[in-house]
């Protein structure tokens, strides 16, 4: 589980560095940003349901 976890919070740090460079070039109302962005929630949300299960296994 903790390999898991690792690698999502990896995926996730990679995706928010590049979701903050694409704002940075594009600003915060490009559709490249926004598409990032739902990107990253999703990511967020996996993360967060993989969380909450293993703290109901507990």
């Amino acid at each position: 589980m903790k390999y898991v976890v690792n690698n999502k919070e990896s995926e996730l740090e990679r995706e928010r560095e590049s979701l903050h460079a694409l704002v940075a070039m594009y600003g915060l109302q490009h559709p490249i940003v926004i598409k990032q962005s739902e990107i990253l929630d999703e990511l967020i949300n996996r993360y967060n349901r993989i969380f909450l299960r293993h703290l109901q296994t507990k």
